[in-house]
């Protein structure tokens, strides 16, 4: 906030020196940033809060001042004389938005005389840093940075129909802000404007139109003072990238109760300055005012979080030079909250105001802290566990926005559901909810394909959303994406086995079903851990990866792990290691592409084959010598006793019984 030195001192008896300023605002809470002599004057800069609006002006760090320095504090009045012409006669206000526009007042002066301002606005204006214009433009600026309350005054005699309609914006509207180097502007709908009978003249909160902007010309004014959502006015603002002082103030709230004191400060200025006769009555349209609410204060609380011995009395005076009308009653202060504090809601912020009244420098500041660590709750250790594991297997973390464009949405979703869509105007271009998060990671492969990454495997927890009919449902969910070669489920398979172990121990199943995928899938199978199904994995259809950009065969899986978190960490018994080394037999057998691993498996376990330790998969061939429809699958048996060491001939005799069954139960050929 740049400030004036002299025009604080306006509203101080005794005035204070620029140091002054500097300290007691400082001590205040509004550190000083910046420092420059402007004549005879000085300009300061002072950091402002987001909750602190009321101190966007020179009025409003005045009080700041004459409340820590005990100081009198001298507030501007106004009370303009109208005439006898009512104000109905020449302009009408429609407020159709109350919800976002809360207060709105018009004002209208007749025969006004645009010329230079005066020295004292003029010099007041520039030792801040701003270009005078004109007796009512500055007027209005003089009224900003004076009160905090923006303001704005249109040509009356350039407003369709004399109407000032609150309404929202019509989409394909158009709209040219005032500024020498403006351009026009297109609406989409979501902006709050004030209109007049045809067209937008103003963005509410933000910028006044060219098109009804005050010249040389002006006779007759329209004064409107209100007040608007700061939600509405920086969402405005930042669809637009326009701002200004007036949206600075209103994103940090303004109260409507401040609106009409404001109007009649700035009325009686222009009046002033620029003559003209002031129609009877206000336009005025909106919501009720509200009403000043209290806000309690245990003073016995105060002393014990600050560790301050603060006496009742103390408090209370503070208070006051505050605003706070504070009243005690055993050991209890009820503060009325002045109009300008938005920032006061409970208990907590009256202390606070206590002791930035009595100084932070007052509090001590232990030189030792002793904390007690807190323990991590089991889910949150998992969490970093699993993460842990999938950097190891050579996974690399994203971490994206939950939105994607329709299309990219489009390619997750099943017969019957739709994307949950977003407000387009605050959603870039991305109005849905993600129904997957293989659709952020296939983006992200994309950027990086794009860059020269060539091979790149990823994974990403996010939220996805779904919706059928009127079933929505959003749900966590562990991606992985990864290369998609001829034998590329392997490394994606193997990173789900490390997951199971890590959830469910070294005895932990991982099987993956070649039916229940859903259709971006092709081929993909059910994923289950320990007979839990917990999500699916494969190969991505080709012509969802084409809605990315991506021509090259891609492995996905898609987790949902929250219900094995839960358990974590999981219990499982120590065994000790084989004290006998092992025999192993490799066979390969050419079987049909429809037959799977884990049907051959079953069968070799249901030999029941003696000293049978494990049957491992090793490794699937198609190509030379391996007919169309056919596939060479290799597979390790792993014999071990527990007594002794085995024999070869033991191993021997039982291999002719898995060859006859692969023969029998898969018609296959034995290769080795």
């Amino acid at each position: 906030m740049l400030t004036s030195v002299a025009w604080i001192n306006d509203y101080l008896d005794p005035p204070a020196s620029d140091q002054e300023q500097a300290d007691l605002l400082t001590q205040a809470g509004f550190p000083l940033e910046e420092r420059e002599e402007v004549g005879d004057d000085v300009r300061q800069d002072f950091e402002m809060t987001s909750n602190r609006g009321d101190c966007t002006c020179h009025v409003g760090l005045a009080r700041e001042i004459a409340a820590a320095s005990n100081r009198r504090l001298l507030l501007p009045t106004a009370a303009p004389a109208s005439g006898s012409e009512s104000v109905d006669t020449h302009a009408s206000v429609t407020n159709e938005s109350p919800e976002a526009c809360p207060l709105y007042t018009g004002r209208v002066i007749r025969d006004v005389t645009v010329a230079p301002s005066p020295e004292m606005i003029a010099t007041r204006l520039t030792a801040r840093g701003d270009i005078p214009r004109n007796n009512i433009v500055d007027a209005t600026n003089f009224v900003l940075f004076e009160l905090g309350q923006p303001t704005h005054v249109f040509d009356l005699d350039k407003l369709a129909g004399g109407r000032i309609i609150i309404r929202m914006a019509r989409p394909g509207e158009r709209f040219l802000p005032i500024g020498e180097d403006a351009q026009e502007i297109e609406l989409d709908g979501s902006e709050l404007v004030i209109a007049d009978a045809e067209k937008p003249v103003a963005l509410a909160g933000v910028k006044g139109g060219a098109l009804t902007a005050v010249t040389e010309d002006t006779r007759n004014i329209l004064v409107e003072a209100a007040t608007f959502d700061p939600v509405a006015v920086r969402h405005t603002s930042r669809r637009h990238n326009i701002s200004s002082d007036s949206s600075f103030r209103f994103e940090r709230w303004v109260s409507a109760s401040a609106v009409n004191p404001a109007a009649e400060r700035l009325v009686h200025l222009i009046m002033e300055h620029a003559g003209g006769t002031l129609c009877d009555g206000v336009l005025s349209d909106g919501a009720p005012l509200p009403t000043q609410h209290q806000v309690t204060m245990r003073t016995d609380r105060c002393r014990h979080i600050t560790g301050l011995p603060i006496e009742d009395d103390t408090m209370i005076g503070y208070l006051d030079r505050l605003g706070f009308q504070p009243e005690q009653n055993d050991g209890i202060i009820t503060a009325t909250v002045p109009v300008h504090r938005g920032d006061i809601e409970r208990e907590v912020d009256l202390i606070e105001e206590v002791v930035r009244m009595h100084g932070f420098e007052a509090i001590d500041v232990p030189e030792e802290m002793r904390l007690r660590p807190a323990v991590m709750p089991p889910e949150l250790e998992c969490h970093r566990a699993i993460t842990s594991v999938l950097v190891g297997a050579e996974y690399i973390e994203s971490i994206t926005h939950t939105l994607v464009g329709e299309r990219e949405a489009a390619a997750f979703l099943r017969d019957g559901e739709t994307a949950l869509r977003v407000d387009e105007s605050r959603a870039g271009g991305d109005p849905c909810l993600r129904p997957s998060v293989l659709a952020s990671l296939l983006r992200v492969r994309k950027l990086n394909l794009d860059q020269g990454a060539r091979q790149l495997s990823l994974f990403e927890w996010g939220s996805v959303f779904r919706q059928q009919g009127e079933d929505r449902r959003e749900r966590r969910q562990l991606a992985l994406l990864g290369d998609g070669g001829s034998d590329e489920l392997r490394p994606l398979r193997g990173a789900i086995e490390r997951l199971a172990t890590l959830l469910l121990g070294p005895d932990a199943t991982v099987e993956i079903q070649p039916d229940g995928a859903p259709p971006w899938y092709a081929p993909g199978g059910t994923v289950t851990l320990d007979g839990t199904e917990v999500g699916w994995a494969g190969r991505l259809d080709p012509a969802v990866t084409s809605v990315f950009g991506l021509d090259e065969p891609l492995m996905g899986a898609e987790l949902h792990l929250d219900d094995l978190m839960k358990t974590w960490p999981p219990e499982f018994a120590v065994t000790a290691l084989p004290a006998f080394p092992s025999i192993e037999r490799d066979l390969s057998a050419i079987i049909d592409e429809s037959v799977t691993w884990q049907a051959v498996r079953q069968g070799i376990e249901a030999l029941d084959l003696p000293n049978l330790d494990a049957t491992e998969f090793v490794t699937i061939y198609r190509g030379k010598g391996i007919t169309s429809g056919r596939k060479s699958m290799t597979m390790r048996l792993r014999f071990r006793a527990d007594d002794r060491t085995l024999r070869n001939d033991e191993i021997d005799d039982c291999m002719p019984g898995v060859i006859s069954m692969l023969e029998q139960t898969f018609q296959a050929e034995i290769r080795a």
